[in-house]
């Protein structure tokens, strides 16, 4: 199969900048490769990962090419009417049906085991994807790198937070991460820790200002009238 063309989707482009510029060409190259050429170029680290998670998506779309230039699924035959010609304008072309528009749904379920180095890799992406959302190529990016950093339990950990503040997103899962990297928390226990002194401080912080409010001393007047008294 070689081909003229191929769809290169946002999702590719967003998993594909938080890489070094050496890694991107690589990553394009094999993206351009299977696409263009069914070629499969072996890749390693990152690259392999974020390749492993969009194959899905160019094998789809080379099938639906492969599938039009063969003219889809063939017609079924009239019955019950007499075939007659036909009068007046005529397509004289033959209909070759090359759809190259790949009407796909890009939102790729990436439940399939990783084949990475990383330990706990696996652990972290199947609990984004049955508790936060369907993992993307730009979010395993970015939790392969807190993996690599932190350790698979702290970001498990973090997504557990968000899940329990109903807040289940990748940027809020990030936000708790880097707090915990700026305040040098390097384990599950240290993370637990600062998690309860944050709930701590946030309580306190509401009660004093109930307090603040209650001990708050209304304004007293002997007189009413004098409110609505002209000055002199």
């Amino acid at each position: 199969m070689a081909r003229d063309s191929f769809i290169f989707y946002r999702s590719y482009y967003e998993a594909m900048s938080g890489l070094k510029d050496k890694d991107k060409l690589q990553l394009f190259k094999a993206i351009s490769e299977l696409s263009l050429n069914n070629n499969e170029v072996q890749l390693t680290g990152i690259c392999k990962n974020i390749f492993i998670a969009i194959k899905p998506q160019i094998v789809a779309n080379s099938e639906r090419y492969e599938n039009g230039k063969k003219g889809g699924r063939p017609k079924k035959e009239t019955t019950g009417f007499a075939k007659t010609k036909t009068t007046g304008f005529e397509n004289k072309k033959p209909n070759k049906n090359e759809n190259d528009n790949e009407n796909v749904n890009e939102n790729n379920n990436n439940n399939n085991a990783i084949d990475s180095c990383v330990d706990g890799l696996q652990d972290v992406i199947d609990f984004y994807n049955d508790n936060v959302s369907s993992l993307t190529p730009f979010s395993l990016s970015l939790l392969e790198d807190y993996v690599k950093e932190m350790g698979k339990d702290i970001v498990i950990y973090a997504m557990q937070i968000s899940v329990e503040a109903n807040k289940r997103t990748i940027q809020y899962i990030k936000a708790i991460l880097n707090n915990w990297q700026k305040a040098g928390i390097k384990t599950l226990l240290e993370a637990q820790e600062e998690s309860k002194r944050s709930k701590s401080n946030t309580s306190e912080n509401k009660t004093n200002t109930k307090k603040q409010y209650q001990n708050y001393e209304q304004r007293k007047y002997d007189n009413l009238n004098e409110l609505y008294t002209n000055p002199t």
